[in-house]
């Protein structure tokens, strides 16, 4: 069982990590789209921004205030956007450097602006060849900002004739976005747990045919080998004693050679149970299949165990419906036959009678045969059909059975599109009914 279970865990690990790595793709396509549209929506503000800023300095003269601080643009200049402060830096010609010109609701302390300002003229340096009149065409060509106290994105452009950044701080953006990234981190915790559970029950759900199979075949192979380790053991012990009899006639020794030969006709016999068995799981079992009369199959298949009946005291009633035709094959059809009439023989009570019936109820045909006997317990019911199952070891083995008789029947009604079902009581005696489809 031990393989199963390293199988099962690398089921398990294989789906979650798969399922994950997917999962998080996703979760960071959402979180880096989520901050390229804030990006982009910044982007946007600032230009507005600078348009409105542009309109103002061009008309200085009918400005309301005579302070430095400028207020949010026009109604519709910038229409359901979202609101960002910003700050406007402007080129000093007196130091010839960039300093705020202009403020809204964005404070700066000291050491904000002074590093604000030495990466804006860094930036306007190193692109003094390429300045570009008004702002970018697209906001995503914007560059951000980031220092290690707080982050900002800005845009350039050109303000009564000189060239201008405008900054904003992403401050609350960035909450915005941690608090985004935390719910994409919960998220991604909780279906990773689920997927776990899923996994797990997925994997047990998937293995548990393969982990039935695994340990029905090995409980088969147990109970093969001993039930052929038994004959075997006889057969070797009679050939120990010819072999220390070496001048002894074959009549002298008959009774061991005749002992021999039984057990090696019961090693044949499970031999070729075990094969049918084999075939059968290995779906390699393919019954002739035509149109046959069950009537008649089931009287001639009787009619061989009238004379074991008559030894055994017993009453062979065989009670089939004339008619009753199925598709199916003859030889595998009368070995089912054999073997519940033959079961049903071996353990009725000595001078009963057993029945024989063939009925036909609606599309089906119901075989039934019935004896009465000892009862078989209740709990041994549902196991009467696995393999190598006896209620009575020791009776069986001297009944000369292996516990695989019904299961071949079982397996034979299965392949002919039928069922087989087991009834006991000491009322109605135990009765083994098959169900088999009619031949249309």
């Amino acid at each position: 069982m031990k393989p199963l279970r390293l199988l099962q865990r690398r089921i398990i690990a294989t789906n979650l990590f798969f399922v994950l790595i997917l999962l998080l793709g996703i979760l960071t396509a959402l979180f880096l789209n989520a901050r390229a549209r804030s990006m982009k929506e910044a982007g946007r503000y600032l230009a507005a921004e600078l348009r409105f800023a542009s309109f103002f300095s061009e008309h200085e003269s009918e400005a309301s205030s005579s302070s430095d601080e400028i207020g949010p643009p026009p109604d519709g200049a910038q229409a359901a956007t979202a609101y960002y402060p910003y700050v406007i830096f402007s080129r000093d010609s007196s130091s010839d450097s960039y300093t705020v010109s202009r403020s809204y609701d964005l404070n700066l302390s000291d050491a904000d602006t002074a590093r604000l300002q030495s990466l804006l003229q860094r930036i306007a340096d190193s692109d003094t060849g390429s300045e570009k009149k008004g702002p970018p065409e697209r906001p995503g060509e914007n560059e951000s900002l980031t220092h290690a106290f707080s982050s900002y994105y800005y845009l350039q452009g050109r303000q009564a004739g000189k060239r201008v950044f405008l900054v904003t701080s992403l401050d609350k953006l960035n909450a915005s976005l941690l608090r985004f990234a935390l719910q994409l981190g919960g998220i991604f915790l909780l279906a990773g747990f689920l997927i776990f559970g899923l996994s797990f029950f997925l994997a047990r759900m998937s293995l548990r045919p393969v982990e039935h199979a695994f340990s029905e075949q090995q409980r088969f192979v147990q109970d093969a080998s001993h039930e052929l380790k038994t004959p075997l053991t006889v057969i070797l012990a009679n050939l120990s004693i010819l072999k220390s009899r070496p001048t002894a006639t074959i009549q002298e020794e008959m009774l061991w050679i005749q002992n021999t030969e039984t057990e090696a006709r019961r090693m044949q016999e499970l031999t070729e149970r075990l094969l049918f068995l084999a075939k059968a799981d290995s779906k390699r079992l393919s019954p002739k299949i035509e149109r046959l009369s069950l009537s008649q199959l089931t009287e001639a298949a009787a009619l061989p165990f009238t004379a074991l009946a008559f030894e055994r005291g017993l009453t062979l009633d065989t009670e089939p419906e004339a008619g009753i035709s199925v598709k199916g094959d003859a030889r595998a059809l009368t070995q089912l036959l054999a073997i519940l009439i033959d079961n049903a023989l071996k353990y009725a009570r000595s001078g009963s009678v057993v029945t024989v019936r063939l009925a036909r109820q609606k599309k089906h045909a119901l075989l039934s045969v019935h004896n009465e006997g000892e009862v078989i317990p209740q709990d041994a019911l549902p196991h009467l059909f696995d393999r190598f199952y006896r209620v009575d070891k020791s009776r069986a083995r001297a009944q000369g059975g292996y516990g695989l008789g019904l299961s071949i029947a079982k397996t034979i009604a299965h392949a002919h599109g039928g069922d087989i079902r087991v009834e006991s009581s000491a009322e109605h005696g135990t009765c083994f009914t098959t169900t088999l489809p009619l031949s249309e």
